[in-house]
């Protein structure tokens, strides 16, 4: 089945459940991250789905149709939406065809080390590493509104903050986070604690392997 095919089929199996602002975000999430993926890999997107719209959804009614719509016939998916997609990207500052390259590689591994890290850490720790990271975030040299976007994203979460980030700035953003560890927790268990995020990440085999951002 093409790319064009599966987008098509996820697109119309969301489409019933999120509005195109919500599910555009969505769709661009299953494109860079899981479209070359393997089918079981559909359960951890779901995950995902849930997990970012912070709604309550009948995940096994989604997954149904979501796979009905990757088996069933092309003729009842809905049109292709890559046109809105690519505006979409676009309007947020993203080019349409970072979804596959280094830079969205490296904001996919990023998303998996930054989520295991504050796994890790106890529930009251992450805040204060977040405002730490936000609080010191000049020496990343990014415009005014990046820097608004991955403040945004340090101080509430979410994802669409990181998207105008490239591999350097995610390195850098990483070594800010990395420095809070250290300011709070001392070297030594920073390090650990290091090593036990990048250990955890290397087992998820993602496209870019974690230590390419240390």
């Amino acid at each position: 089945m093409s790319l064009t095919t599966r987008r098509r089929a996820i697109y119309t199996g969301l489409a019933g459940h999120f509005a195109e602002e919500e599910l555009l975000p969505l769709l661009s999430l299953w494109e860079a991250k899981y479209s070359d993926r393997p089918p079981f890999a559909l359960n951890e997107f779901l995950a995902e789905v849930v997990q970012r719209s912070g709604r309550k959804l009948e995940r096994a009614r989604l997954y149904r149709e979501l796979v009905g719509a990757l088996t069933g016939p092309t003729s009842a998916l809905l049109p292709d939406p890559s046109p809105m997609l690519k505006a979409w990207r676009q309007a947020d500052g993203l080019a349409a065809d970072e979804v596959s390259g280094p830079d969205a590689l490296a904001r996919e591994t990023f998303d998996a080390l930054s989520r295991t890290l504050f796994a890790l850490l106890d529930p009251d720790m992450v805040p204060r590493l977040r405002r730490f990271a936000a609080g010191n975030l000049n020496g990343m040299k990014l415009d005014t509104e990046a820097r608004l976007r991955v403040r945004g994203w340090l101080e509430q979460g979410g994802a669409q903050g990181l998207g105008s980030l490239g591999l350097e700035q995610l390195r850098m953003l990483l070594n800010l986070l990395y420095i809070g560890l250290c300011e709070f927790l001392g070297p030594v268990t920073a390090d650990q604690v290091l090593t036990r995020t990048v250990q955890k990440v290397e087992r998820l085999s993602l496209r870019m392997p974690p230590q390419k951002l240390l």
